[in-house]
């Protein structure tokens, strides 16, 4: 959704088309000449020209990003950027921190690269896309920005090693433990070192060609398990002396792991009092949360707040950012994404109330909150026009300080014990000492709060040193860097200015990435810190004498360990090489970066046929069956344009729609036109006479009803989970009845068939109805919401619903309601899920639309009409299909939903290829019309017959609700479609003995 309206304007250089509306024009042209710098790196590993300018559309901030209409679906905290396939846009943000959006931008690009090459190809095109396993994808462009040295990942793959974990290439490809990024850039490294970058283009084409196995062979002469294995010895060759001078126990208590908490325990903050810990976990499995637990025991006390209870939160900001309890320890404060937004939130300790919700002014993205002792400052790191600093806010006044205002990140505040000072991590000294590698090392620095003098603590030179905290006198700094190539803890004294290395890790301490805040210290020098091993995060608690500190050189700085193995390259060293000298290469001509006319550029985003069919019978005739869809857009994704043509069944079963989206405001609207045939049956009984003779009848009527309409509609967004919705119609509706008849003698046997169309007033007087043209005119209105949270096949958890009213008017006058209200409600292991659903036309006319039907098995499991075949049972009576339709319907389900197989946290047995929930289910409904009689009973009395001009006979039933119970099993088939083989026991149906097996192709409702 979105929130607000952004002016994109358009600037082009050599090789891009740039659409921004960032007003920062010093940090827009440094952006445009880094990704022309970038071009420049990469072209020379995929030797690849771009001859049409590349598109890339910057947001000011993660917020907005997420709320661009250039990509579909939901974008996520975790999502840096994104690069698609068809139109090559690259859409990324500007991040907190510089060298972020130097490797984001780098990594994008090099997807840019790959989606050009394959679409340019001699023999590949986008589709060869789907051979290239993800990891290889995503890896690759993970080397090509970073290179080899990276301690954040060579810390996941010492653990690899640690832990005997080291993935084969099929693994990677098959199995869904081990992350992409991090894996893949690890085997590019080892593949660029040891063969040379000049292998990695034409063994990425092979991969597309044939597949990654194939390409093995092809690219380097051995097979995928060969090479798997000598990835293998290579990384074990080089952790094993490693781990000889490195820890693997932990200093302090262990509190949060996955028995009290989830796999991700992260965004440690400890209160001042040393009682009470915070921190961000998937324990609950279906969203990150905010938990409370106690700080010396682990006790988890209570989730604080939750996506699921709070209205107000959109996402947490739980990827690098913390919070912070107030002085006196009884509220805590954090970040969320709320309304196109970062906001605060401010919450009660002792019962998790909300007690503030606040916005920063310009300040549209921040982090790593920070209360000052006080209790009337929070601190914290904010991005404006693209801007990274320092600000200060009054609690009380409300009023918004800017401390800092620079082209530096300035990142993980924290205030002094005194509140006098804040320490926090800047890239400043590295920019200013114009650093020559592609990274930009993040150093130390001190605020006096009074005088906004910034004095910097210039130690360990290229490394990041981040998460500063001061001790409980102000006299040392805890940190955590990664000087040593590994990530661990140290501490500065100020007085002397020794530096002390108080771990040595052989993993590290850390979050999700290398700046996610891992480190928080009590008044009382309670040291939590977040411990990764085993690709989970534990929380341990500490006091300093529980670590054995070590003294070091400020300039100590080894970066081995953060090499990729191997150490040395052998082959040609283009990617390494150019990084290390990044700042070096001569940057574009600000003359170069020209503003140029926004064009729409319409192009495909989506085309999809369903193949055709072809069907003959010799009672129903032949019939066609296929499809088109495809829709359109602009280049910002804000106009968009729907078009699709099917036909399912005789030439006259022929439908189409177009329509059109305009995304650019809050207010989503469209118009579309659309010609669509509805089909029903019907069937009745009776006799006729043809030359003298009478013949006992048996008709089943196919009523085909066209809609032929126009409509406009539009949508307003409360929130990402609720919205109201109304829209307008002009519909021309028309009829076709072809009669189906099967003939039988005085004694039942069967002589003959035939199929003749009945005219409009022949169907009228068969079933009392009308079956002219008509024309309605219709205006609707809608509350939508949608907070519910998926598992493997149908929601869990959460919540659904639809209120809705539309008016029709015209040649009738009905208004037709719908009511659907879903809940879910999780008692692990099993969810129970309750669904009220009802759908009315109530007024003049209701009847002529076409019929609705309550036997879909996505309604009503075990009364599909497929599954009707005793037509004897039904010919004399008692509930057939015309009790399954009418002009008003109701349903009620419910069921209770157990994970069966799947993820081990989740599902009853644990299972990485076969996902799937095992289900009982009661399901009630009801169809019926205006004047219909409705009784609860298993079976329906006549209570009237209706006699036909042409001597057939109609009965008309009581209308009984449809009931039926059972068991199901929801299989998600690959996450492409979900599959429901059931088992029901229809209460109301006389032609069956015991139940009926059928299939859904349906997620859980």
């Amino acid at each position: 959704m979105r929130y607000k309206t952004l002016d994109f304007r358009v600037k082009e250089t050599p090789h891009f088309d740039f659409y921004t509306y960032l007003e920062n024009d010093s940090l827009f042209n440094r952006f445009v000449q880094e990704s022309e710098l970038w071009y420049e790196l990469h072209q020379q590993v995929f030797r690849d020209t771009f001859l049409r300018k590349n598109p890339l559309i910057l947001y000011n901030n993660h917020p907005d990003f997420q709320q661009t209409t250039a990509i579909g679906g939901q974008i996520s905290v975790g999502t840096g950027g994104v690069t698609e396939g068809l139109k090559n846009r690259v859409v990324m943000p500007i991040m907190q921190i510089n060298n972020q959006t130097r490797h984001v931008l780098g990594h994008e690009l090099v997807h840019a690269f790959q989606y050009h090459s394959l679409i340019e190809g001699d023999s590949t095109r986008l589709e060869n896309i789907g051979n290239l396993p993800l990891w290889m994808v995503e890896g690759m462009a993970e080397y090509l920005s970073i290179g080899k040295k990276d301690a954040f990942t060579a810390m996941w793959m010492r653990d690899a090693y640690l832990n005997k974990d080291i993935p084969s290439l099929r693994d990677l490809t098959e199995s869904g433990r081990y992350f992409p990024y991090r894996y893949g850039q690890a085997f590019w490294a080892y593949i660029g070192s040891t063969y040379g970058d000049t292998v990695i283009v034409p063994f990425f084409k092979n991969t597309a060609k044939y597949g990654y196995q194939m390409a093995i062979k092809h690219t380097f002469g051995y097979d995928e398990r060969t090479l798997s294995n000598l990835w293998r010895t290579n990384l074990e060759n080089a952790y094993k002396p490693l781990l000889l001078d490195t820890a693997q126990i932990p200093k302090g208590k262990m509190i949060i792991d996955n028995r009290n908490g989830g796999n991700m325990n992260v965004s440690p903050a400890i209160s001042p009092d040393g009682k009470f810990v915070a921190f961000l976990s998937e324990k609950d499995l279906f969203s990150i949360d905010l938990f409370l637990a106690d700080a010396q025991t682990g006790k988890v006390i209570r989730k604080l707040t939750s996506r699921q209870n709070n209205s107000h939160i959109d996402e947490f900001s739980y990827i690098e950012s913390a919070g912070t309890f107030s002085s006196d320890s009884k509220k805590f404060a954090f970040s969320i994404f709320s309304g196109g937004r970062t906001k605060l939130m401010i919450v009660d300790v002792s019962s998790g109330k909300t007690l503030a919700v606040e916005s920063m002014g310009d300040v549209a993205e921040f982090s790593n909150i920070t209360w000052s002792p006080n209790g009337e400052n929070v601190a914290f790191s904010g991005l404006s026009n693209g801007q990274s600093d320092i600000y200060m806010f009054n609690l009380s006044t409300k009023e918004l300080t800017q401390l800092t205002d620079d082209l530096y990140s300035d990142y993980h505040p924290s205030f002094s014990r005194d509140g006098k000072k804040i320490v926090f991590s800047t890239d400043r000294i590295s920019l200013k000492s114009n650093y020559e590698g592609v990274d930009i090392p993040m150093g130390l620095a001190i605020m006096d709060i009074e005088t906004r003098q910034i004095r910097e603590i210039d130690i360990f030179p290229g490394a990041n040193n981040l998460n500063p905290q001061f001790s409980s006198d102000d006299s040392q700094l805890y940190f955590l860097s990664n000087s040593d190539g590994f990530r661990n803890l140290y501490r500065y004294t100020f007085v002397d200015q020794k530096i002390e290395r108080m771990t040595d890790y052989f993993t590290g301490i850390s979050g999700i990435t290398e700046y996610s805040p891992a480190l928080s210290v009590s008044a009382s020098d309670d040291i939590l810190y977040s411990y990764y091993r085993a690709q989970k995060y534990t929380i341990y608690n500490a006091k300093p004498t529980d670590f054995a500190p070590v003294e070091v050189s400020r300039t100590d700085v080894n970066f081995d360990a953060a090499m990729l193995p191997p150490p040395q390259s052998l082959g040609v060293d283009i990617v390494n090489s150019n990084l290390n000298n990044y700042n070096i290469f001569r940057r574009i001509s600000s003359s170069l970066i020209k503003p140029i006319a926004y064009k729409p550029k319409f192009q495909l985003d989506y085309l999809q046929g369903s193949g055709v069919g072809v069907a003959v019978g010799s009672r129903y005739g032949a019939g066609l069956a296929s499809g088109i869809q495809g829709i359109f857009s602009d280049i910002l994704g804000r106009n968009q344009l729907f078009a699709g043509l099917a036909i399912n069944g005789e030439i006259y079963d022929f439908g189409g729609q177009f329509a059109y989206i305009n995304q650019k405001s809050r207010i989503n609207w469209g118009v579309s036109v659309s010609h669509i045939p509805f089909m029903s049956g019907l069937m009745s009984y009776g006799t006729r006479e043809i030359d003298g003779n009478t013949y006992f009848t048996e008709n089943t009527d196919i009523i085909r009803t066209f809609q032929s309409q126009v409509d406009a509609f539009a949508a307003y967004p409360f929130s990402r989970v609720a919205r109201f919705e109304i829209g307008g119609a002009l519909a021309r509706y028309s009829y076709r009845v072809d009669r189906f008849s099967n003939y039988y003698n005085t004694i039942g046997q069967f002589v003959g068939s035939d199929r003749r169309r009945i005219s409009n007033e022949e169907a009228s007087q068969s079933y009392g109805g009308n079956f002219d043209s008509f024309t309605l005119q219709q205006i609707n209105a809608a509350f939508v919401g949608d907070n519910s949270f998926f598992g493997v096949a149908a929601p869990l958890s959460g919540y659904r619903y639809r209120i809705s009213a539309e008016k029709y008017f015209g040649d009738f006058d009905f208004t037709a309601y719908t009511v659907d209200l879903r809940k879910y409600h999780r008692i692990k292991p099993v969810s129970l899920a309750a669904r009220a659903y009802t759908y009315m036309r109530v007024g003049n006319g209701e009847d002529r639309l076409y019929p609705l039907y309550i036997g879909y098995p996505f309604l009503i499991r075990g009364y599909e009409s497929a599954s009707f075949y005793n037509n004897n049972n039904n010919r004399t009576g008692g509930y057939n299909l015309n009790q399954l339709m009418g002009s008003r319907i109701a349903v009620v389900n419910l069921e209770a939903r157990l994970p069966f197989t799947g993820p081990e946290k989740l599902a009853a047995f644990k299972s990485g290829l076969l996902f799937s929930d095992l289900n009982v289910f009661f399901d009630m409904g009801l169809a019926w019309s205006g004047g219909d009689k409705i009784t609860f009973k298993r079976e329906p009395d006549v209570i009237d017959r209706i006699q036909n001009p042409d001597g057939s006979y109609i009965d008309v039933y009581e209308r009984v609700p449809a009931m039926s119970a059972g068991v199901s099993l929801r299989v998600n088939i690959f996450g492409y479609f979900v599959l429901e083989p059931y088992y029901a026991i229809p209460f109301n149906r006389r032609d069956l003995s015991f139940g009926t097996f059928g299939l859904n192709f349906a997620p859980g409702w």
